[in-house]
Protein backbone atom coordinates (compact mmCIF):
# COMPACT_ATOMS: atom_id res chain seq x y z
CA UNK A 1 0.00 0.00 0.00
CA UNK A 2 1.11 3.62 -0.41
CA UNK A 3 2.71 5.18 1.90
CA UNK A 4 0.55 8.77 2.86
CA UNK A 5 2.61 11.95 3.18
CA UNK A 6 1.52 15.78 3.77
CA UNK A 7 1.88 16.59 -0.03
CA UNK A 8 -0.29 13.64 -0.94
CA UNK A 9 -3.07 14.17 1.55
CA UNK A 10 -2.28 18.44 1.66
CA UNK A 11 -3.32 17.86 -2.52
CA UNK A 12 -6.13 15.04 -2.02
CA UNK A 13 -8.13 17.47 0.25
CA UNK A 14 -8.05 20.66 -2.02
CA UNK A 15 -8.95 18.76 -4.70
CA UNK A 16 -12.08 18.22 -2.84
CA UNK A 17 -13.04 21.48 -2.75
CA UNK A 18 -13.43 21.66 -6.35
CA UNK A 19 -17.09 20.24 -5.44
CA UNK A 20 -19.77 21.58 -3.74
CA UNK A 21 -19.79 19.95 -0.83
CA UNK A 22 -23.32 18.50 1.54
CA UNK A 23 -22.19 19.90 4.91
CA UNK A 24 -23.38 18.00 8.32
CA UNK A 25 -22.27 19.69 11.31
CA UNK A 26 -22.66 18.29 14.75
CA UNK A 27 -22.33 19.33 18.40
CA UNK A 28 -18.73 19.19 18.50
CA UNK A 29 -18.54 22.66 16.33
CA UNK A 30 -20.66 24.28 19.55
CA UNK A 31 -18.47 22.23 21.77
CA UNK A 32 -15.81 24.14 19.92
CA UNK A 33 -16.71 27.13 21.59
CA UNK A 34 -17.81 25.53 24.95
CA UNK A 35 -17.92 22.03 26.34
CA UNK A 36 -21.16 22.68 28.24
CA UNK A 37 -23.02 22.24 24.58
CA UNK A 38 -22.43 18.55 24.32
CA UNK A 39 -24.12 15.72 25.28
CA UNK A 40 -22.35 15.12 28.58
CA UNK A 41 -23.32 18.12 30.09
CA UNK A 42 -26.90 17.67 29.17
CA UNK A 43 -27.06 13.79 30.65
CA UNK A 44 -25.60 15.61 33.58
CA UNK A 45 -28.00 18.19 33.66
CA UNK A 46 -31.01 15.85 33.43
CA UNK A 47 -30.28 13.83 35.82
CA UNK A 48 -29.57 16.63 38.35
CA UNK A 49 -32.98 18.42 37.14
CA UNK A 50 -35.35 15.49 37.43
CA UNK A 51 -36.59 14.99 40.42
CA UNK A 52 -38.25 11.46 41.85
CA UNK A 53 -41.22 13.45 43.80
CA UNK A 54 -42.31 14.98 40.48
CA UNK A 55 -42.73 11.71 38.22
CA UNK A 56 -45.67 9.48 38.56
CA UNK A 57 -44.90 6.07 38.84
CA UNK A 58 -44.87 5.19 35.35
CA UNK A 59 -42.32 8.27 34.91
CA UNK A 60 -39.98 6.29 37.72
CA UNK A 61 -39.70 3.35 36.22
CA UNK A 62 -38.67 4.40 32.87
CA UNK A 63 -36.17 6.91 34.60
CA UNK A 64 -34.64 4.02 36.55
CA UNK A 65 -34.42 2.39 33.56
CA UNK A 66 -32.33 5.52 32.12
CA UNK A 67 -29.91 5.46 35.21
CA UNK A 68 -29.74 1.93 35.23
CA UNK A 69 -28.39 1.86 31.10
CA UNK A 70 -26.35 4.77 32.20
CA UNK A 71 -24.45 3.12 35.00
CA UNK A 72 -24.07 -0.22 32.76
CA UNK A 73 -22.14 1.67 30.56
CA UNK A 74 -24.47 2.37 28.03
CA UNK A 75 -24.48 5.99 26.01
CA UNK A 76 -26.86 8.70 26.60
CA UNK A 77 -28.97 8.10 23.56
CA UNK A 78 -29.28 4.46 23.61
CA UNK A 79 -30.10 4.64 27.44
CA UNK A 80 -33.03 7.73 26.84
CA UNK A 81 -34.74 5.49 24.05
CA UNK A 82 -36.36 3.96 27.77
CA UNK A 83 -38.57 6.74 27.50
CA UNK A 84 -42.36 6.11 26.10
CA UNK A 85 -44.06 8.78 28.03
CA UNK A 86 -45.38 11.54 26.47
CA UNK A 87 -45.76 13.60 29.55
CA UNK A 88 -41.64 12.48 30.99
CA UNK A 89 -40.82 13.71 26.94
CA UNK A 90 -42.20 17.20 27.00
CA UNK A 91 -40.24 17.47 30.99
CA UNK A 92 -37.33 16.11 29.39
CA UNK A 93 -37.27 18.75 26.34
CA UNK A 94 -38.45 22.00 28.76
CA UNK A 95 -35.51 20.83 30.29
CA UNK A 96 -33.01 20.33 27.58
CA UNK A 97 -34.53 23.64 25.87
CA UNK A 98 -33.76 25.74 29.24
CA UNK A 99 -30.10 25.01 29.28
CA UNK A 100 -29.24 25.19 26.03
CA UNK A 101 -31.06 28.22 25.74
CA UNK A 102 -28.91 29.72 28.78
CA UNK A 103 -25.71 28.77 26.96
CA UNK A 104 -26.69 29.96 23.50
CA UNK A 105 -27.70 33.36 25.19
CA UNK A 106 -24.52 33.46 26.54
CA UNK A 107 -22.59 33.17 23.20
CA UNK A 108 -24.84 34.86 20.84
CA UNK A 109 -23.54 38.30 21.61
CA UNK A 110 -20.07 37.53 21.75
CA UNK A 111 -20.13 35.91 18.25
CA UNK A 112 -21.88 38.75 16.91
CA UNK A 113 -19.95 41.37 18.35
CA UNK A 114 -16.72 39.23 16.92
CA UNK A 115 -15.20 38.31 21.01
CA UNK A 116 -15.46 35.03 20.13
CA UNK A 117 -15.27 32.74 16.52
CA UNK A 118 -17.52 30.41 15.64
CA UNK A 119 -14.65 27.96 14.13
CA UNK A 120 -16.83 27.23 11.13
CA UNK A 121 -17.01 30.54 10.00
CA UNK A 122 -14.19 31.36 7.76
CA UNK A 123 -15.05 27.50 5.90
CA UNK A 124 -18.77 28.50 5.07
CA UNK A 125 -18.08 32.01 4.23
CA UNK A 126 -15.18 30.35 1.78
CA UNK A 127 -17.32 27.36 0.21
CA UNK A 128 -20.45 30.52 -0.07
CA UNK A 129 -18.33 32.77 -2.16
CA UNK A 130 -16.30 30.15 -4.30
CA UNK A 131 -20.36 28.72 -5.54
CA UNK A 132 -20.23 29.02 -9.27
CA UNK A 133 -22.48 28.43 -12.36
CA UNK A 134 -25.62 28.68 -11.53
CA UNK A 135 -25.31 26.84 -8.04
CA UNK A 136 -25.90 29.14 -5.32
CA UNK A 137 -26.82 27.09 -2.74
CA UNK A 138 -24.88 25.32 -0.38
CA UNK A 139 -26.87 22.86 1.85
CA UNK A 140 -26.06 22.44 5.27
CA UNK A 141 -27.97 20.09 7.65
CA UNK A 142 -27.58 20.18 11.37
CA UNK A 143 -29.00 18.40 14.73
CA UNK A 144 -27.65 20.95 17.12
CA UNK A 145 -30.52 23.25 18.73
CA UNK A 146 -28.49 26.48 19.60
CA UNK A 147 -28.08 29.23 16.90
CA UNK A 148 -24.67 29.54 16.68
CA UNK A 149 -24.21 28.93 12.81
CA UNK A 150 -26.88 31.09 12.48
CA UNK A 151 -25.00 33.89 14.60
CA UNK A 152 -21.99 33.71 12.60
CA UNK A 153 -23.70 33.46 9.34
CA UNK A 154 -25.13 36.97 10.20
CA UNK A 155 -21.59 38.51 11.37
CA UNK A 156 -20.35 37.22 8.53
CA UNK A 157 -22.65 38.40 5.73
CA UNK A 158 -23.49 34.82 4.90
CA UNK A 159 -27.39 34.69 3.63
CA UNK A 160 -29.46 31.91 4.58
CA UNK A 161 -32.78 30.01 4.98
CA UNK A 162 -34.23 27.84 6.49
CA UNK A 163 -37.54 27.26 4.73
CA UNK A 164 -39.27 29.51 7.23
CA UNK A 165 -40.58 32.91 5.89
CA UNK A 166 -42.27 35.87 7.54
CA UNK A 167 -42.30 38.62 10.39
CA UNK A 168 -42.60 37.59 13.91
CA UNK A 169 -44.39 34.23 13.79
CA UNK A 170 -42.31 32.71 10.71
CA UNK A 171 -44.30 29.78 8.72
CA UNK A 172 -42.83 26.91 7.50
CA UNK A 173 -42.47 26.73 3.30
CA UNK A 174 -39.05 26.22 1.71
CA UNK A 175 -40.33 28.24 -1.72
CA UNK A 176 -41.82 31.32 0.13
CA UNK A 177 -38.67 31.62 2.10
CA UNK A 178 -36.31 31.43 -1.10
CA UNK A 179 -37.54 34.92 -1.85
CA UNK A 180 -35.34 36.39 0.84
CA UNK A 181 -32.42 35.74 -1.42
CA UNK A 182 -33.77 36.78 -4.20
CA UNK A 183 -33.12 40.48 -6.40
CA UNK A 184 -33.71 41.69 -9.43
CA UNK A 185 -30.73 42.99 -11.45
CA UNK A 186 -31.53 45.51 -14.94
CA UNK A 187 -29.96 43.52 -17.43
CA UNK A 188 -29.24 45.28 -20.68
CA UNK A 189 -30.56 43.03 -23.37
CA UNK A 190 -29.80 45.30 -27.19
CA UNK A 191 -31.17 48.43 -26.40
CA UNK A 192 -33.73 47.88 -23.65
CA UNK A 193 -32.97 46.79 -20.25
CA UNK A 194 -34.52 43.69 -18.56
CA UNK A 195 -35.58 43.10 -15.22
CA UNK A 196 -33.79 39.52 -14.29
CA UNK A 197 -34.54 37.78 -11.26
CA UNK A 198 -31.48 36.57 -9.60
CA UNK A 199 -30.45 34.50 -6.40
CA UNK A 200 -28.14 35.47 -4.12
CA UNK A 201 -25.37 32.75 -3.20
CA UNK A 202 -26.66 31.46 0.31
CA UNK A 203 -27.19 28.42 2.67
CA UNK A 204 -30.03 26.29 3.02
CA UNK A 205 -29.84 25.27 6.72
CA UNK A 206 -31.64 21.77 7.77
CA UNK A 207 -32.40 21.80 11.78
CA UNK A 208 -33.73 18.05 11.50
CA UNK A 209 -34.04 18.07 15.10
CA UNK A 210 -35.40 21.40 15.21
CA UNK A 211 -34.29 24.60 17.17
CA UNK A 212 -34.30 26.81 20.35
CA UNK A 213 -36.53 29.53 18.16
CA UNK A 214 -38.96 26.57 16.70
CA UNK A 215 -42.45 26.25 18.59
CA UNK A 216 -45.80 24.46 18.16
CA UNK A 217 -48.83 26.77 18.07
CA UNK A 218 -52.69 25.35 16.63
CA UNK A 219 -50.67 22.55 15.26
CA UNK A 220 -48.10 24.62 12.72
CA UNK A 221 -44.69 24.77 13.11
CA UNK A 222 -44.18 28.27 13.93
CA UNK A 223 -40.24 30.06 14.49
CA UNK A 224 -40.46 32.61 16.64
CA UNK A 225 -36.84 34.74 17.94
CA UNK A 226 -38.51 36.25 20.32
CA UNK A 227 -39.17 32.96 23.07
CA UNK A 228 -35.93 31.83 22.32
CA UNK A 229 -35.36 31.85 25.99
CA UNK A 230 -38.46 32.61 27.13
CA UNK A 231 -41.47 31.02 25.98
CA UNK A 232 -45.10 31.50 26.64
CA UNK A 233 -46.46 28.35 29.35
CA UNK A 234 -48.61 26.94 26.65
CA UNK A 235 -46.44 27.00 24.01
CA UNK A 236 -44.54 23.81 23.02
CA UNK A 237 -41.02 23.93 22.17
CA UNK A 238 -40.05 21.43 19.05
CA UNK A 239 -36.63 19.85 19.76
CA UNK A 240 -36.09 16.18 19.48
CA UNK A 241 -33.98 15.52 21.85
CA UNK A 242 -31.96 11.72 23.04
CA UNK A 243 -34.63 8.94 24.03
CA UNK A 244 -37.85 10.57 21.92
CA UNK A 245 -37.06 8.87 18.57
CA UNK A 246 -40.94 7.24 19.23
CA UNK A 247 -42.36 10.56 19.59
CA UNK A 248 -44.19 10.46 16.19
CA UNK A 249 -45.93 13.75 16.23
CA UNK A 250 -42.00 15.43 16.52
CA UNK A 251 -41.35 12.87 13.34
CA UNK A 252 -43.92 14.32 11.26
CA UNK A 253 -42.79 17.75 11.52
CA UNK A 254 -39.18 16.38 10.90
CA UNK A 255 -40.50 15.55 8.11
CA UNK A 256 -42.12 18.80 6.99
CA UNK A 257 -39.24 20.35 8.22
CA UNK A 258 -36.72 18.69 5.86
CA UNK A 259 -38.37 18.76 2.85
CA UNK A 260 -35.85 18.42 0.11
CA UNK A 261 -33.49 16.92 2.39
CA UNK A 262 -33.09 13.27 0.81
CA UNK A 263 -33.78 14.60 -2.86
CA UNK A 264 -30.73 16.80 -1.86
CA UNK A 265 -28.52 14.22 -0.96
CA UNK A 266 -28.81 12.39 -3.97
CA UNK A 267 -27.49 15.42 -5.54
CA UNK A 268 -23.97 15.16 -4.02
CA UNK A 269 -21.15 13.38 -4.78
CA UNK A 270 -18.98 15.49 -1.61
CA UNK A 271 -19.78 14.96 2.09
CA UNK A 272 -18.16 16.97 4.96
CA UNK A 273 -18.60 16.41 8.42
CA UNK A 274 -17.81 18.85 10.79
CA UNK A 275 -17.84 18.04 14.47
CA UNK A 276 -20.10 14.86 14.13
CA UNK A 277 -19.18 12.21 15.40
CA UNK A 278 -22.00 9.60 13.70
CA UNK A 279 -24.06 8.95 17.08
CA UNK A 280 -27.06 10.06 15.47
CA UNK A 281 -28.74 7.70 13.77
CA UNK A 282 -31.63 9.78 12.02
CA UNK A 283 -29.04 11.88 10.62
CA UNK A 284 -26.61 8.86 9.67
CA UNK A 285 -28.45 8.88 6.50
CA UNK A 286 -28.50 5.12 4.67
CA UNK A 287 -28.15 7.57 1.65
CA UNK A 288 -25.49 9.00 2.33
CA UNK A 289 -23.44 5.71 3.92
CA UNK A 290 -24.61 4.12 0.77
CA UNK A 291 -22.83 6.45 -1.35
CA UNK A 292 -19.76 6.34 0.60
CA UNK A 293 -19.58 2.89 0.70
CA UNK A 294 -20.47 1.90 -2.61
CA UNK A 295 -20.69 4.17 -4.68
CA UNK A 296 -16.96 5.73 -3.98
CA UNK A 297 -18.45 9.62 -2.78
CA UNK A 298 -15.55 11.28 -1.49
CA UNK A 299 -16.11 12.53 2.51
CA UNK A 300 -14.11 14.48 4.82
CA UNK A 301 -14.41 14.17 8.24
CA UNK A 302 -13.05 16.61 10.55
CA UNK A 303 -13.42 15.96 14.28
CA UNK A 304 -11.40 16.58 17.93
CA UNK A 305 -11.65 12.87 18.54
CA UNK A 306 -12.65 9.26 16.61
CA UNK A 307 -14.67 6.76 17.84
CA UNK A 308 -15.72 3.33 16.63
CA UNK A 309 -18.74 4.30 14.14
CA UNK A 310 -16.49 6.93 12.52
CA UNK A 311 -13.53 4.02 11.93
CA UNK A 312 -16.03 1.41 10.88
CA UNK A 313 -17.06 3.46 8.21
CA UNK A 314 -13.50 4.28 7.09
CA UNK A 315 -12.98 0.92 6.42
CA UNK A 316 -15.27 0.16 4.51
CA UNK A 317 -15.42 3.86 2.30
CA UNK A 318 -12.63 4.20 -0.31
CA UNK A 319 -12.69 8.05 -0.65
CA UNK A 320 -13.60 8.79 3.40
CA UNK A 321 -10.78 10.69 4.37
CA UNK A 322 -10.51 11.93 8.66
CA UNK A 323 -8.77 14.28 10.28
CA UNK A 324 -8.20 14.41 14.29
CA UNK A 325 -6.25 14.96 17.21
CA UNK A 326 -3.35 13.09 17.69
CA UNK A 327 -3.43 14.19 21.85
CA UNK A 328 -0.99 16.73 21.46
CA UNK A 329 -0.93 19.73 19.53
CA UNK A 330 -0.93 17.53 16.31
CA UNK A 331 -3.14 16.13 14.12
CA UNK A 332 -3.84 12.34 12.42
CA UNK A 333 -5.01 12.11 8.76
CA UNK A 334 -6.23 8.87 7.81
CA UNK A 335 -7.03 7.10 4.30
CA UNK A 336 -7.89 3.48 3.91
CA UNK A 337 -6.01 3.18 0.53
CA UNK A 338 -2.59 4.12 2.40
CA UNK A 339 -0.37 1.99 5.16
CA UNK A 340 -0.51 3.61 8.10
CA UNK A 341 -2.37 7.34 9.07
CA UNK A 342 -0.55 10.59 8.51
CA UNK A 343 0.94 12.03 12.01
CA UNK A 344 1.37 15.71 11.42
CA UNK A 345 3.26 17.07 15.01
CA UNK A 346 2.81 20.87 14.42
CA UNK A 347 -0.54 21.40 13.01
CA UNK A 348 -3.86 21.27 14.58
CA UNK A 349 -5.98 20.61 11.89
CA UNK A 350 -8.85 18.96 13.00
CA UNK A 351 -10.01 23.06 14.17
CA UNK A 352 -11.97 24.28 11.23
CA UNK A 353 -10.25 27.44 11.27
CA UNK A 354 -7.04 25.96 10.91
CA UNK A 355 -7.89 23.54 8.42
CA UNK A 356 -9.04 26.48 6.19
CA UNK A 357 -5.80 28.71 6.31
CA UNK A 358 -3.65 25.45 6.16
CA UNK A 359 -5.54 23.63 2.93
CA UNK A 360 -7.76 26.08 1.22
CA UNK A 361 -5.71 29.29 2.25
CA UNK A 362 -7.20 32.62 3.89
Amino acid sequence: MQVLTKEIAYKELQKFFQDTPFVLFGTGMSCAVDERFGMDYLKEHLIECIKRENLSNSQNIEWDSVLESLNDGADFETAMNSIKDISLIKIIVEITGNFIGTLDFEYSQKILNNEINWPASTLFKKIVNGLYGTDHELHVATPNYDLLAEYAFEKYGIPYINGFYGSINRKLNWEKSKRNITYIENVPHGKKIERVLRKEKHIALYKVHGSLNLFLINDHLIENNAWLYTKPENIERIIITPGISKYEKLHLFRNELLGKYDSVIERHNFFLFLGFGFNDTQLNNHTIINKLQNQNSNGLVITKYSNERIEKILQSSENLWHICSNDKIGTIIKNKKYSEPLIINDKELWKVDIFVSTILGD
